[in-house]
């Protein structure tokens, strides 16, 4: 099981959910690397916040560029989720970006299709476990 944030503003286990049931969606310690990083959490509240706004069109691109097979614009668009996603610890996402990219670099349409249907869910539980670590975060304050 991962970390996450509590209200408290302390990490705790995180429950297991989802695909990759052996972590949380989001690794609080990148989150805390980067604010000790930039000396500055509410820069990296603000960057959460948009990678959360910036997180649903993101998804869109890769599932409508995976479907449609374009195989260029649908590598960008999961190259894309997956380096933002990894600034912010979304690792669920990072793992599932990773597969839809292994089959999009070796032509395999219908395992990038197959992966790509699940980033939507995970993106839901990342945006749940931002969410829960912003609110944290307030609460520490």
């Amino acid at each position: 099981m991962g970390s996450v944030r509590t209200k408290a503003g302390r990490l705790g286990t995180a429950p297991a959910i989802g695909p990759f049931a052996a972590t949380s969606p989001v690794d609080a310690t990148c989150l805390e690397r980067l604010a000790h990083d930039v000396s500055s959490l509410p820069f990296v509240v603000a960057f959460v916040e948009r990678y959360d706004r910036l997180l649903p069109g993101r998804v869109r691109r890769v599932v409508g560029f995976v479907t449609d097979g374009d195989l260029e614009q649908a590598l960008d668009a999961i190259l894309s989720l997956r380096v933002s996603s990894s600034f912010v610890g979304a690792l669920e996402l990072v793992e599932l970006a990773c597969r839809v990219e292994d089959h999009l670099r070796t032509g395999d349409l219908a395992g990038a299709r197959l992966r790509a249907g699940l980033i939507d869910e995970a993106a839901h539980r990342t945006q749940a476990a931002l969410a829960a670590y912003v609110a944290g975060v307030a609460t520490a304050s």
